[in-house]
């Protein structure tokens, strides 16, 4: 073998000593990644939300059990303000401060905050059945609930979204509110046939969504920004529509979009900002990382945040 085989040989070598050692490596790094989001963010494939609220949203706004992204007037607004303009917002869409005696459901109502927030502008003989898929969510705020004024105006009870006609009868309530939540059902246009059948007739379906811009375009940053949200969040890929094929879909269910509201720049850019900033701020960071995360999720970010009030319209 004459020098220029040798270097040759020898150069073919450590390529494929070096291909075999990335792909050693990212194997490691995908283990330890999928280890790190079934033992911390996620139990039985549901969203360990314990985790985000008493890691994440504690350390942040604390005292504050709302699960949403809130609806920011202000870049100064606190967490605690933005999250109770949000369903504030979505409460005087349904128009329900004008009725009484209302039978109102919510669908993923989290640790109920927003059900103790909107009872309180109720007449004193409208009710709110609230339910939720997480047990831990469920028994909070149920237990907050009986030590309140309200034990008697809201009932919170563990079901599943995709389940809701083996538990409620058509018809039975005027009201349905989902307040971020539908983006992680394993089939959402099901969810929204039910919730057509379960409204009586000229009821009122109030829903807060994340979906994918019109414009989106699928790119590598896109995809890792997705696959990630997916992941810790367990969002189904065959959620991610565009605004447009996702209001075709509550369409398609029978009920009529009366208004459908994009308050995107309301959400996650100040959210993810004053997330960051203050999350950095308390564990004492350098303050460098907020505003490199909160740029890139600005430039990566292909979600709309939409609202839309829907009817239940019997011709």
């Amino acid at each position: 073998m004459n020098l220029y085989e040798f270097i040759y040989s020898s150069m073919l070598h450590i390529s494929f000593m070096t291909f075999i050692y990335i792909i050693l490596i990212a194997f490691i790094i995908c283990y330890i990644y999928s280890s790190i989001i079934e033992y911390w963010f996620s139990k039985n494939s549901v969203v360990s939300y314990d985790i985000f609220m008493n890691h994440f949203i504690q350390k942040v706004s604390k005292g504050n059990y709302f699960m949403n992204y809130g609806m920011w007037e202000n870049t100064s607004d606190t967490l605690f303000k933005a999250n109770k303009a949000l369903v504030q917002y979505i409460f005087d869409k349904s128009g329900l401060s004008e009725k009484k005696n209302m039978n109102i459901l919510d669908v993923g109502c989290g640790y109920g905050e927003q059900d103790f927030f909107w009872i309180k502008q109720l007449d004193e003989y409208s009710k709110i059945t609230a339910i939720d898929i997480s047990n831990e969510q469920v028994s909070i705020a149920a237990d907050k609930c009986k030590r309140s004024d309200f034990a008697s105006r809201i009932s919170f009870n563990v079901w599943d979204a995709m389940l809701l006609k083996t538990k409620f009868n058509n018809g039975e309530f005027d009201t349905i509110f989902s307040v971020e939540s539908a983006f992680h059902y394993s089939n959402r246009p099901h969810f929204f046939k039910q919730v057509y059948d379960i409204l009586k007739d000229g009821g009122t379906f109030v829903i807060s969504d994340i979906v994918l811009h019109d414009s989106y375009q699928a790119g590598v940053l896109n995809w890792i920004f997705l696959r990630i949200f997916s992941d810790f969040l367990r969002v189904p890929s065959v959620n991610y529509i565009t605004a447009t094929e996702w209001e075709q879909t509550i369409r398609d269910s029978g009920l009529s979009v009366i208004e459908c509201i994009d308050i995107t720049d309301k959400t996650f850019s100040p959210y993810y900002k004053h997330f960051f900033s203050t999350y950095i701020k308390e564990n004492i960071l350098p303050s460098f990382i907020p505003f490199a995360f909160h740029t890139f999720l600005e430039y990566v970010q292909p979600f709309s945040y939409k609202v839309a009030v829907c009817k239940k319209v019997v011709v």
